[in-house]
């Protein structure tokens, strides 16, 4: 079935699975989700989903998650389409493949922001009379919230209805979707960090790192603090647990109004997560054994979408608090928020389509992050083939860096490609933390994201009152244009491949150094 709604002010058309329900069961539910799908709600819809291109892994995540996807039984259409709550169930949504071929559940919730000239008591009157139910208003701009629309057919439909009234900017559905990490399964484990000094051993090239032993000479990242976004973190590891931040913290993982909390303790912990935090800033010369690129920054993790599914909504919070966690904690100011933000999220095709909220919250974070001069803001590209970058709408933001990854010859590792890439760093069998204490080898433009950024920290050290373009610019001209002979760089110093070369701290750090802010 054809249907429509709104983002970013474009009117989207997307289909809409016939005949096939999602169900988030209740977390104390003691049956399985596939006994669930077989059992009153209706039949198993696995085979509708696999026909619709829906790849094993999201359905997998979407059942970690306690999503059912089922062809429902009539009671169960009949509760559906009446609004009535469904025993045993958290939410009940329609499923929409998107342009891009993404599924993502619509339920009744939106994100709407409203004409800035409203005072609040205004804007509120006005959601009132559409018949919006506010769940949370977001602190990163002028009259956005969440809300849910319990009187109209979905999110999609009210957000056609809403594009009408003048008194709202956007009305946009706020869909589940599956957000996993950007990494994929590694090769054997080498015996160090090439990352920070080859070698040459296993095969590598002698030199093919980001060359920060000299860096560290100068600095080591302190006072710094860099924010790594991810589905969680093992805050405890022997070496991270120094540096982690106080501002630290976690987002629920409800549909809508997802409940921050400000601290470690409970927060979900990620494989994936503690080794991003490890590449940006593992502790030096401890009993553990490794470092990160700047061993004394404060990491500032914040951890959300835990399941791997989740809302851009919850996502865009993340971003907007680790740029002034004001957004989020009252009595908290922009002068605690990141210097530096690294996230390696996002689905490993290129193609993903970013809602207004998470635009609104990048260009947020990007403009008024560091109090007015600039949040520098490091994002993981897609690990897919040669896939366009293009297509992917939150890395390819003007004000995203988006990072690929590089061997230990410097060469790039086939990962996304196009006029957007900006930098490449060491990302293939990189060694870092890892949950549960150790290290282990891993590879992804998921690691290469966070070891850019740990050098930017460095960068920035050095010179705190750089603005973010000339942090951005000192990274850019401070890097090696590697990958041989064959390789062409245009006459700006850009590649597809490669961005604008393989970062390197030394010369980052030089150059910060001599700026005039």
């Amino acid at each position: 079935m054809s249907r429509q709604y709104y983002q970013r002010g474009h009117l989207v058309e997307a289909e809409e699975l016939d005949d096939v329900v999602a169900v988030r069961m209740g977390e104390d539910g003691q049956r399985t989700a596939r006994a669930e799908a077989e059992g009153e709600l209706g039949t198993s819809a696995l085979t509708e989903m696999h026909e619709a291109g829906v790849d094993d892994e999201t359905t997998e995540a979407f059942a970690q998650a306690r999503w059912v996807f089922v062809k429902p039984s009539r009671q169960t259409r009949d509760a559906f389409r009446a609004g009535e709550e469904i025993s045993g169930t958290e939410a009940v949504g329609k499923v929409i493949r998107r342009p891009n071929g993404r599924i993502g559940i619509a339920t009744d919730a939106l994100t709407v922001r409203l004409q800035p000239t409203l005072s609040q008591q205004e804007a509120e009157r006005e959601l009132e009379a559409a018949g919006l139910e506010v769940v949370n208003k977001l602190g990163f701009a002028e009259n956005l919230y969440e809300v849910r629309a319990p009187a109209a057919e979905d999110a999609l439909a009210a957000s056609v209805e809403l594009h009408g009234n003048d008194r709202f900017i956007f009305a946009e559905p706020s869909f589940v979707e599956h957000v996993p990490a950007r990494f994929r399964p590694a090769g054997p484990r080498y015996a160090g960090q090439w990352q920070w000094q080859n070698a040459g051993t296993n095969g590598g090239t002698p030199g093919a790192d980001v060359h920060i032993e000299s860096a560290w000479d100068r600095t080591l990242g302190t006072g710094i603090r860099v924010a790594v976004i991810d589905n969680g973190f093992d805050a405890r590891h022997a070496d991270l647990t120094d540096g982690v931040d106080r501002r630290s913290g976690f987002f629920g993982n409800s549909l809508v109004g997802a409940t921050f909390t400000q601290n470690t303790s409970g927060m979900p912990d990620s494989d994936h997560g503690t080794f991003c935090a490890g590449m940006a800033g593992a502790r030096l010369n401890d009993s553990a054994g490794g470092a990160g690129a700047a061993p004394e920054c404060k990491l500032m993790l914040v951890a959300c979408l835990d399941d791997q599914v989740g809302t851009q909504t919850t996502l865009a919070r993340a971003v907007a608090y680790a740029a002034d966690p004001s957004t989020e904690v009252s009595g908290s100011g922009p002068e605690h928020g990141a210097d530096v933000l690294v996230s390696s999220l996002g689905p490993n095709i290129a193609a993903w389509d970013m809602g207004s909220t998470l635009e609104m919250a990048i260009e947020f974070a990007a403009t008024n992050g560091r109090q007015g001069k600039g949040l520098l803001i490091f994002w993981a590209a897609s690990n897919g083939r040669n896939v366009d970058v293009s297509k992917d709408e939150v890395v390819s933001h003007p004000d995203v860096i988006a990072v690929v990854r590089s061997t230990n010859r410097d060469l790039e590792d086939n990962a996304a490609r196009g006029p957007e890439v900006e930098l490449i760093a060491p990302g293939v069998d990189v060694v870092s933390t890892g949950s549960g204490g150790g290290y282990r080898t891993d590879t992804g433009t998921s690691f290469a994201a966070p070891c850019a950024a740990g050098c930017a920290a460095l960068a920035l050290s050095v010179n705190r009152e750089l603005t973010r373009d000339q942090l951005r610019a000192v990274m850019h001209e401070s890097a090696d244009r590697i990958g041989g002979p064959g390789v062409v760089y245009d006459a700006n110093g850009h590649n597809d491949d490669y961005g604008f070369g393989r970062v390197n701290a030394a010369q980052a750090v030089e150059l910060a150094a001599g700026l005039t802010p």
